[in-house]
């Protein structure tokens, strides 16, 4: 029975090595208490990045241990869940097929994330557990801090700077990924692991200068992967399911294993064959990165994807502070972001709150979520960047740039809207005739026609640069929304602007716009 002011549910992992379920009983972040948890290996992650696609045997078998797992949940009448799927759903090209059978033969319906959100998930765990340590004063690996999460498909780098996320990079190289790379016969070969290592060197090597401008003084190592190599050093995890290791141990792990064969590492270290398969591409990221980015502190933490997304969960419905936090950090990556391209810190800030202001005053009337508006800020932050490339067309630009960005704590189809909004932020009618605006759903489309329609109205009030108008008001009194604002200097041109500007809002919300100086 669930406590008070606490509520029970369950989540499930379509993961490439393994098929997981938690249920949990969730009061806040610090008191979360599995009542259950399940984890079955399988091979389906080694299928699609082998094949490209997940046959239907094994589509069958993936439906029969679901329907286990959903009776599970009736047998703890658990009616709260949700099923998520990584890069095994990811990759393969006969997604949708896939997902389609799933629903038909198990009535779930799957969640498939997108990479830099599956990176975020575990980033947000491993960084509230590293806040309550500090908090705690357990122990100090100093503010500058690099975070290397592998899965099977990617290697994501994560660098924190002063006590600040700074960099945020993902890379297709995760282990599976690698070992796909190569024939088996190359995989046999006693060459293999020089020709692994330098593969990584070539892959990785351009990283480098940018991470060293951040100066870490601690690596933190998650994931499975982590725990495997743990497990192997045979290091004791912490209640905090940590372990620290130092670099002349795991050199010691790199002599004696970094040449070994899967078969061989499975006679010395007793380990599964899944697990073998992975030592040896894990221990070359993990040398590659060390080799480079010297540090005075290596942390293991053992958090897995299931439990991470278990606690975002919660942390969501709950409205846990820290999800603010993580989100203030999101945008501060943004900024860095951006500011490798092109920005105006003060007209960016200038239009992030004048956007707020005027959600603010619509209210109910915006039709926006908290999300949404996040969104928003996002797009005023990056939707110069294009100027970096060339002046003329720097919108589309722009939207290229970001869709080739991983934007840390959005989906990509979250960033495909702040991408639409971007394109279409001075000029232009969004329409299905345009890439941007057509590869967004209906759902999608309509928020983004609500952004782009407050985004060109706050451009057009500091179109200027100069942050002429002060103390904006917003509120909206029938049919009319009336912002109001103090300035000293003239604001003619802001004024033309925004009267060219306001026709598409007015469209949009069936609301009429007066901008008044007070």
């Amino acid at each position: 029975m669930a406590e008070e002011n606490s509520f029970v549910y369950g989540i499930i992992h379509i993961g490439s090595s393994s098929l997981s379920m938690r249920i949990v009983e969730y009061k806040d972040a610090d008191t979360i208490r599995v009542i259950e948890e399940v984890r079955k290996e399988t091979t389906f992650g080694e299928e699609v990045f082998i094949n490209k696609k997940l046959s239907f045997t094994s589509i069958r078998r993936l439906c029969d241990m679901l329907n286990g797992l959903k009776q599970l949940l009736r047998d703890y009448c658990v009616a709260d869940y949700k099923v998520y799927a990584t890069a095994i759903l990811r990759e393969a090209e006969n997604r949708r097929p896939v997902l389609d059978l799933i629903h038909v033969n198990t009535g779930f319906y799957v969640d498939v994330v997108d990479m830099p959100q599956e990176i975020y998930y575990k980033h947000y765990l491993l960084q509230y557990l590293i806040q309550k340590s500090r908090n705690g004063k357990r122990y100090d690996y100093g503010d500058n801090l690099l975070f290397v999460d592998i899965t099977s498909g990617c290697v994501g780098l994560t660098a924190w700077e002063n006590g600040s996320l700074r960099y945020q990079h993902n890379v297709h190289i995760g282990t599976l990924r690698l070992l796909e790379t190569f024939k088996q016969n190359q995989r046999d070969s006693l060459d293999f692991p020089q020709a692994m290592a330098e593969y990584i060197h070539a892959i990785m090597s351009p990283l480098w200068g940018a991470i060293k401008r951040y100066h870490p003084s601690s690596i933190i190592l998650s994931g499975r992967e982590a725990r495997i190599i743990a497990s192997l050093m045979r290091l004791s995890m912490d209640a905090e399911n940590k372990a620290e290791v130092k670099a002349d141990a795991f050199k010691k792990l790199y002599m004696e294993a970094g040449s070994l064969s899967a078969s061989r590492t499975r006679q010395k270290y007793y380990v599964s064959e899944q697990w073998a398969m992975t030592v040896l591409p894990t221990i070359h990221i993990y040398k590659e990165i060390l080799d480079n980015v010297p540090v005075e502190h290596i942390l293991m933490f053992g958090t897995t994807f299931v439990e991470a997304v278990t606690m975002f969960y919660g942390a969501e419905k709950v409205k846990e502070p820290f999800i603010l936090y993580m989100q203030t950090q999101n945008i501060e990556l943004t900024r860095s972001i951006a500011a490798a391209y092109y920005y105006e810190p003060l007209h960016t800030k200038a239009l992030e709150l004048y956007s707020h202001v005027i959600i603010a005053g619509l209210k109910k009337k915006s039709g926006l979520t908290k999300r949404d508006e996040f969104l928003l800020r996002m797009a005023i932050i990056l939707y110069q960047i294009g100027k970096y490339v060339n002046l003329l067309d720097s919108q589309a630009h722009a939207w290229n740039l970001i869709r080739g960005t991983d934007i840390f704590g959005i989906s990509d189809k979250e960033k495909d809207i702040v991408a639409s909004v971007v394109y279409y932020d001075h000029k232009g009618n969004p329409s299905d005739d345009d890439t941007p605006f057509r590869i967004l759903s209906d759902t999608a489309k309509m928020t983004a026609l609500k952004l782009i329609s407050i985004f060109r109205m706050v451009r057009a009030m500091d179109i200027s640069r100069k942050q002429k108008m002060k103390d904006i008001t917003a509120r909206a009194t029938g049919d009319i929304l009336i912002i109001e604002y103090d300035s000293r200097e003239n604001t003619a041109l802001e004024t033309w602007m925004f009267d060219k500007n306001k026709e598409f809002f007015e469209n949009v919300y069936g609301l009429e716009v007066k901008l008044e100086r007070r």
